[in-house]
């Protein structure tokens, strides 16, 4: 049998001798020049350029989309223009009856008239026009002499609130009458004019004009009965 020699203990000098020697076999990057430094630095710098464009195009696309579908939507979503006008309503036509002062108001212009006699009032503050009639035939009149059918010219009604009935408030004298009735009570159930004036009013009347009645009425539990004018009206229009 041989003996086996203990292993060779490596000195320091063997140990550094070895490292050198793996250190020589492992690939050194050459030198870097100034040049390549700062050609590294452009590149650098370009693509930080290119990512940032790029970045800024990305959100303009993004804020054109946005702005254009809160555009498109604010677009069906908003009501369509109004003017003040349409928002405004039509304005009511303004007439006043003073039974007093036997006047009658209308467009800025005021007319005498013939006010109403005690048997047969109006019964109503405030009345709204509802027809008009050139010409108006009424039945005869029970309680007075004549026999015949009435027939009165400019015709302006109105419906009664109680009875639901329509019933005359403005009328025409007959120009054969005379005048002598204006400025008295001597209209029986409604306000008579001169024609040439229940002619204008009657043109210039709209229906569905408010009629402010001022002045004394006198009370009547039932007008209908005693006067010729306030029977329901039945004509044409």
């Amino acid at each position: 049998m041989s003996e086996q020699l203990p292993p060779r203990l490596l000195t320091e000098g063997d140990l550094s001798a070895r490292l050198r020697g793996l250190a020589a076999h492992v690939a050194v990057p050459p030198p870097t020049t100034g040049a390549q430094v700062r050609s590294r630095a452009q590149r650098r710098r370009r693509g930080r350029r290119v990512l940032l464009s790029t970045g800024a195009l990305a959100a303009a696309a993004l804020t054109a989309v946005t702005a254009g579908a809160l555009t498109s939507s604010a677009g069906q979503l908003a009501p369509p223009a109004t003017s003040p006008a349409d928002l405004t309503p039509a304005p009511v036509q303004q007439v006043t009856i003073d039974l007093d002062a036997y006047t009658l108001t209308i467009e800025g212009r005021t007319f005498r008239i013939s006010g109403l006699q005690e048997s047969c009032p109006i019964g109503e503050t405030t009345v709204t026009v509802t027809a008009k009639y050139p010409s108006l035939a009424m039945p005869p009149n029970k309680f007075s002499t004549l026999t015949g059918v009435e027939v009165n010219q400019w015709v302006v009604t109105f419906t009664d609130r109680a009875r639901r009935q329509e019933r005359l408030l403005l009328r025409a004298l007959d120009p054969a009458a005379g005048l002598a009735s204006i400025g008295h009570n001597s209209g029986a159930g409604a306000i008579a004019l001169s024609p040439e004036d229940g002619k204008w009013v009657y043109d210039a009347i709209e229906p569905g004009a408010r009629v402010e009645i001022k002045g004394w009425q006198a009370a009547s539990e039932n007008p209908d009965a005693f006067c010729h004018e306030s029977q329901p009206v039945t004509g044409a229009r």
